[in-house]
């Protein structure tokens, strides 16, 4: 029995995402596929082996699978020039990110039917039972999502009004050009911390005194403990610079034009507002709307309709009627396991 997850046979679902799924893509946007697989048996049970999703291009067999909805939809035939990448999770790894509420697995799992590009009878039977998985975890799951986006907004404005002039030394921090605790050795000390500050946690008490508490309580040199805070601040500092020179490298040149322009990333501006406005239509109606009605309005935050000022305000009003939405909601608390179970079942024994 063939252990290999052959993706054209295997694949029960395929559907459009991005920007194509919401309905704010234009041309020239690029291809993002979405999928669900079911593996083979003899994969599913192996005992060493595991097989959880494919991520590439579509190419051959799979890609020839997909091509017919591709020509078919509006927009994407416009695009099938454009760059395409595509995610297929395994059947059980897709429903149980489904349970914990995952935002890009329900947008998979709600993806509107004219976005669909290949579904079985199998597929049918899942997305007949989609409201199983829509519960009030979402308020969690949307609100921490769209929290990510807003961090990304915040560290890439900060690099764009003051980027870090050159990368720190280790000379700059007072440390001598070689540490002198090898890996092993700090890992230790900094799992006492952890374990100490665990212990010992006080409201309203700043982190940093915290940690120096803690050293403290370890009876470590003072001089040991200079260096050690000296070490994390440089870390810290090198750490910065190399998420900034990657930021700097990966950023497409039209992306780039737009955070020079505005002053921020209004792409993820966009994905933090279309996020917080799911959860909350979600919890407030309890269907989820992956195609938004509100498509104009994000690609015009997309193009930089918002100041950072107001950006900022609509988040955190956002924010607040999401949570007031999550006390009020009649979505269950939690997924009810024994009825997901139960469709696992069903459709494994297929």
């Amino acid at each position: 029995m063939s252990r290999a997850v052959d993706l054209a046979r295997d694949t029960i679902f395929a559907t459009l995402a991005g920007s194509h799924a919401h309905g704010t893509a234009r041309a020239g946007s690029d291809l993002d596929l979405r999928g669900v697989c079911v593996a083979p048996l003899a994969l599913r049970v192996a005992l060493f082996e595991r097989f959880e999703q494919w991520e590439g291009t579509p190419e051959g067999a799979l890609e020839a699978l997909l091509e017919t909805g591709l020509r078919a939809h509006p927009l994407a035939a416009q695009n099938l020039g454009e760059k395409r990448e595509a995610v297929i999770f395994d059947l059980a790894k897709f429903l149980k990110l489904c349970c914990e509420a995952n935002p890009n697995a329900l947008e998979i799992l709600c993806a509107d039917e004219r976005d669909w590009l290949h579904a079985t009878p199998l597929w049918r039977r899942v997305h007949a039972e989609r409201r199983l998985f829509l519960t009030r975890q979402v308020e969690r799951s949307f609100l921490g999502y769209a929290a990510a986006q807003l961090q990304r907004i915040r560290s890439h404005r900060a690099w764009l009004l003051a980027p870090p002039c050159e990368k720190p030394s280790r000379a700059a921090f007072g440390l001598p050009e070689e540490a002198t605790l090898g890996r092993e050795d700090r890992d230790r000390i900094d799992e006492a911390i952890a374990v100490h500050l665990r212990a010992t946690r006080e409201e309203g008490q700043p982190s940093d005194e915290r940690r120096e508490h803690a050293l403290r309580s370890l009876g470590l040199p003072r001089e040991v403990v200079s260096a050690l805070e000296a070490e994390r601040r440089y870390r810290a500092a090198l750490k910065h610079w190399q998420a900034y020179q990657t930021w700097k490298a990966e950023r497409n040149a039209a992306r780039a034009e737009l955070e020079r322009r505005f002053g921020y990333d209004t792409k993820h501006a966009a994905h933090l507002v279309r996020l917080m406005r799911m959860g909350l239509e979600l919890l407030q109606s309890g269907e989820l709307h992956v195609r938004r009605a509100d498509a104009e309005e994000l690609r015009a935050i997309r193009d930089g309709a918002l100041s950072y000022d107001e950006l900022l305000a609509q988040a955190a009003a956002l924010e607040a009627r999401v949570v007031d939405a999550g006390q009020c909601s009649t979505l269950p608390s939690a997924v009810d396991r024994a009825a997901v179970e139960e469709l696992w079942w069903g459709l494994v024994a297929t």
